[in-house]
């Protein structure tokens, strides 16, 4: 049965007043009220709303004549390439290093930008999937469906309840794979490369009459495709193939991508700002250093560059986490900011010291969170969001996030990150870091490390690792990407992961598994009485009531015992409230990680509650019950899980621990079968539990 009940107006108000304060709630009533009242009329007046670019408004718009036309884009052929982070001038030695001493690299680029020439791609977990021919920029190609592009923007409906995902022609449309054509046609010299290049972003701009159609109904997507389009010119532009007249037409749509951002950018109603915001904010950065030529150009860069170290401060915390306790915008975010720091050093704009400091420490924390294998751990949402993919096009794991660490230690210039950054530091070169910049050894990465405003805390020790989520209901308590996750862990040992977070499958297209994948019991922590952490909200997916608070009471990194104690309040609101508190022991020189939670009443009533526990394991290991826990075989190790044990009123009770097969995703929109362990217990608090998972002996068994 569950407790949680239904969450009152006042609640809500209660929590908005707590997150983002007094102003914040009460501007948000009255635009909400202002929009209801004016609805109808607002919807007519969008209607009216063209933002398409004709001849006569792109003269106009460059501050020209139709017969100076071709002399403008003349000279933005000529000057398009210098104003990119990428640097032209770099190609030929580009070109040498990648077939001398990153052949495999070349390898791959050629083979994935075939795969595009046939039109064949893997969209968000689909795999390699044919788009058609012509390619249907408007079809969800995992479900079928297809949205009308006559329709204006505003009126597209996101959630179509048939299973239809919208991110997935959003996904197609910001047109990473053009930028991977365009290093194709650079790295080879090989013209079909460009000619198809041309040619799709020629068919995109027939589809997508600007403001129209599902490419244009979510101005982030708008944003991420304009810099991808700027990326990819600032290759093609200079071919044979790119006409003065082509160009003009590709200018012409940039033009009404930057209008559009400018008059749709994604604030909420109670002036919170999040990654959205961001990514319009980059879109208008990109648009304003690099077509000059406009008119708007100045005004696009000066509002972009202001917004951009205001941001910095709105969603950084202090120790570089991005606050909403997401690992995957974490990545996203910090694209962002490193890939607009270094547009603004390419254009001489100066960005303050605290920019420069708090973007390092969020390089700082995307090498604290990479586990041994190089992957990152799937904490709270993720649909494998990027701002421009320049290595590795869908053959990377999404997981892996140390091209960030390649394109930082280029900004920074940090071995430490250019060495962890494995193969993946040949980003930095598309940003101009010299082809003759070779990995260092890795030194110093391998150490515990805490985020304690973001809330994780990574105890690690040469190939072993443990990530223990203290995270927050972040975006300033609204929760946008957060899951109910709070004191779960992740444990990786031996360069294996054996503990893991389930990820996020899909958003939209299936709101009941976007809700399974981010509930309490997907994740390797305790639930009580069968109630969330944090309420889900009724209608609303990316939002959670921010019901709790983490407390770290102990924190003892470095030596050969580590701990760490730290609890949360989320079950206090239950009528009868619970406490959760979980200790974290970490001995190197056994080996062995242990985990004890322990459940208490706060009110000193006994009453009689349910807990259940669950521990997600990695897809690769199999258990096996043994007398008092389990053996847990990985691909190339054997582990022991003693217990679980639990303690109350005295008593030492073994709990029947039961095996199920869950899912976890290893990215958006895939799923894979992964062993759960749970076990449960009924009676009057506090109680214990305490299990443990060491290495085995070396006959494989454990201390059974």
């Amino acid at each position: 049965m569950i407790i949680d009940p239904p969450i009152r107006t006042g609640d809500r108000i209660r929590a908005k007043l707590q997150g983002v304060g007094w102003y914040a709630t009460l501007r948000m009533g009255m635009l909400k009220g202002i929009r209801l009242l004016t609805s109808r009329w607002f919807r007519k007046q969008q209607a009216r709303r063209s933002y398409r670019v004709d001849g006569r408004v792109l003269t106009a718009a460059l501050d020209t004549t139709p017969d100076q036309l071709d002399r403008v884009m003349a000279r933005l052929k000529t000057d398009l390439g210098s104003r990119l982070p990428f640097d032209p001038a770099q190609l030929p030695a580009m070109r040498t290093y990648y077939r001398e001493q990153a052949a495999d690299e070349l390898a791959a680029v050629v083979e994935s930008a075939e795969q595009v020439c046939h039109h064949v791609c893997d969209l968000l977990g689909s795999g390699p999937v044919f788009l058609g021919d012509p390619i249907d920029w408007h079809r969800d190609v995992k479900s079928g469906y297809r949205w009308r592009s006559d329709v204006y923007c505003s009126d597209i409906p996101h959630g179509q309840g048939n299973g239809a995902d919208i991110k997935v022609p959003w996904e197609l449309s910001r047109g990473y794979h053009l930028v991977l054509l365009a290093q194709a046609a650079q790295l080879t010299g090989e013209e079909k490369y460009a000619r198809e290049c041309i040619a799709q972003m020629t068919a995109w701009i027939e589809a997508n009459q600007p403001g129209y159609g599902v490419n244009w109904a979510c101005p982030m997507d708008v944003a991420i495709r304009a810099v991808n389009w700027l990326w990819t010119l600032a290759m093609v532009v200079d071919h044979p193939l790119a006409a003065n007249a082509w160009l003009s037409d590709v200018v012409a749509t940039l033009v009404a991508h930057g209008r559009f951002l400018m008059e749709n950018l994604e604030l909420r109603d109670d002036g919170v700002t999040a990654n959205h915001y961001l990514a319009n904010v980059v879109g208008l950065l990109y648009l304003g250093c690099c077509v000059k030529e406009l008119r708007e150009a100045g005004q696009w860069r000066d509002f972009a560059v202001r917004e951009l170290v205001r941001e910095m401060d709105r969603q950084v915390l202090t120790d570089g986490v991005h606050f909403e306790s997401s690992v995957s915008y974490h990545r996203l975010v910090t694209e962002c900011f490193l890939s607009s720091a270094a547009l603004c050093r390419r254009h001489g704009v100066e960005l303050p010291p605290g920019f420069h400091r708090r973007l390092e420490k969020m390089c700082d924390v995307v090498a604290g969170y990479t586990k041994p294998n190089g992957l990152a751990p799937q904490i709270g949402d993720g649909d494998n969001g990027r701002l421009h993919v320049l290595t590795g096009y869908s053959r990377r794991d999404v997981r892996d996030h140390r091209h960030v660490l390649g394109l930082g230690a280029w900004y920074f210039d940090r071995d430490d990150w250019r060495a962890a950054a494995g193969s993946s530091w040949i980003e930095g070169l598309w940003f101009g870091a010299g082809p003759g910049a070779k990995p260092v050894p890795a030194t110093g990465l391998s150490r515990t490390v805490a985020f304690p405003f973001g809330g994780f805390y990574i105890l690690r020790h040469e190939r072993n690792y443990m990530l223990v989520n203290c995270s927050p209901p972040g975006t300033n308590g609204v929760g946008t990407h957060k899951h109910n996750d709070l004191l779960s862990v992740e444990l990786h040992i031996g360069g294996e992961d054996i503990l893991v977070d389930p990820g996020c499958f899909l958003y939209t297209s299936d709101p009941q598994a976007y809700n399974r994948f981010r509930s309490t019991r997907a994740h390797s922590t305790v639930t009580v009485d069968q109630a969330e952490q944090n309420r889900l909200i009724p209608g609303k997916l990316f939002c959670l009531h921010p019901d709790s608070r983490v407390q770290v009471l102990q924190w003892e990194p470095g030596g050969p015992v580590e701990r760490l104690v730290a609890e949360h309040d989320g079950y206090e609101r239950l009528s009868h409230p619970v406490r959760h508190r979980r200790e974290i022991v970490v001995d190197r020189l056994s080996g062995t990680w242990q985990v004890t939670d322990r459940l208490t009443p706060r009110d000193g009533r006994p009453l009689s509650h349910h807990a259940e526990w669950t521990l997600t394991f990695a897809p690769h290991c199999s258990l096996l019950p043994a007398r008092s826990g389990w053996h847990v075989s990985t691909p190339s190790q054997r582990l022991w899980l003693e217990g679980p044990q639990l303690l109350s009123g005295g008593k030492a009770i073994t709990p029947a621990p039961h095996l199920e097969e869950g899912l976890v995703a290893p990215q958006y929109g895939r799923v894979q079968p992964a062993p759960v362990l749970r076990w449960s217990w009924d009676g009057v608090l506090p109680v214990e539990s305490r299990v443990s998972i060491s290495r085995a002996g070396r006959d494989g068994a454990g201390s059974s």
